[in-house]
């Protein structure tokens, strides 16, 4: 892949990550509360808790919800391993922590496809599920969000630090 193939691909995954991303906010907004709520529960009662706060239609609109929230988590990992691969934001570190880096986002991208899916599975008509789901559910969004933000606060440190010294282009 050229470098401006790989440029254009990085700014239209960004910026369809940003709008998808800001899609689905304001499509879900009416959920109290709010997604990351229910991402953070680890136990059927606290999950079934929240989705009896919401009720029969925060349920439906939950799950309408994954229409925009799959197409968002293949954006951001695909933005994120394009960043590091060839933008020069990443310059800055060694190729260990450089080659780690690039899979960081693909990686959330992988444990959010997961977490919907049990989530999906939790939240259909079945009347019960296996307790370990909610616990799987809860871990896998907890590691996702984990490589989230590592991934955003190594790149804000990087921002910082490009511009003290420079881009080496």
């Amino acid at each position: 892949m050229t470098r401006r193939t790989a440029t254009l691909l990085l700014w239209l995954s960004g910026a369809l990550a940003l709008g998808l991303f800001v899609a689905m906010v304001i499509h879900s907004a009416p959920l109290s509360p709010g997604i990351p709520a229910l991402q953070f529960t680890f136990n059927e009662a606290d999950f079934k808790a929240i989705l009896a706060q919401w009720g029969p239609d925060g349920i439906e609109l939950f799950r309408h919800h994954f229409l925009v929230d799959f197409p968002v988590l293949i954006s951001y990992g695909q933005f994120g391993y394009l960043l590091v691969r060839y933008g020069c934001l990443f310059q800055l570190l060694d190729e260990t922590t450089r080659r780690l880096s690039c899979w960081s986002m693909p990686g959330a991208a992988v444990l959010d496809a997961i977490e919907n899916l049990l989530h999906l599975q939790l939240i259909s008509e079945a009347t019960s599920h296996a307790p370990a789901l909610y616990l799987i559910a809860g871990v896998v969004a907890t590691g996702k969000w984990l490589l989230i933000a590592n991934f955003m606060t190594g790149a804000l440190y990087l921002l910082a630090a490009r511009w003290r010294y420079g881009c080496k282009k």
